[in-house]
């Protein structure tokens, strides 16, 4: 018999406490320690893959936000926040994208010094925090001016890839 069969799989730590760790003498105790490694690396990435947005995610998310939000007539009024909080819930309610974490951003995109715009439309940025994709929502009609009065609107919803 060899001597690393000798050895034990576990022994005391030498930090001074009484608690019991791999031995790396032994080769089961060195296959713990690369096993513990390779699980702890694995947890990591799933940990991270699982909280960041994907492309194909966001695509997805923003289509069926835009189909939910143009299938319903929305009131807007000052509390409500206007069209970027509309996008924005109803991105986070479309199922889409990583089931924790992964930030997803919705940036009014108007240009108040560009001549050609469209004044029927807002533009709208939707990009995500480790996603180098970005979407253009034009919405119509624009968004009311902030009054106390409740305003009913049914929206109509054109997605580009790309900024605006």
């Amino acid at each position: 018999m060899s001597k690393d069969h000798d050895e034990p799989i576990f022994v005391r730590s030498n930090w001074g406490t009484s608690r019991y760790v791999y031995n790396p003498n032994n080769p089961i105790g060195m296959g713990l320690i690369i096993g513990s490694l390779l699980f702890a690396a694995g947890g990591m990435y799933h940990l991270f893959a699982s909280s960041s947005w994907s492309e194909g995610e966001l695509r997805d998310a923003v289509h069926a936000a835009v189909r939910d939000l143009e299938s319903e007539r929305h009131t807007i009024n000052s509390w409500t926040g206007g069209y970027e909080s509309l996008i924005r819930d109803a991105l986070d309610e479309s199922g889409e994208g990583p089931s924790t974490g992964g930030v997803v951003y919705v940036e009014g995109a108007n240009d108040p010094y560009d001549e050609d715009a469209d004044p029927s439309v807002d533009l709208f940025e939707v990009t995500a925090k480790d996603v180098d994709a970005t979407f253009c929502l034009s919405v119509s009609p624009p968004e009311p001016e902030s009054a106390p009065a409740n305003v009913t609107v049914s929206l109509s919803i054109t997605v580009e890839e790309g900024p605006c």
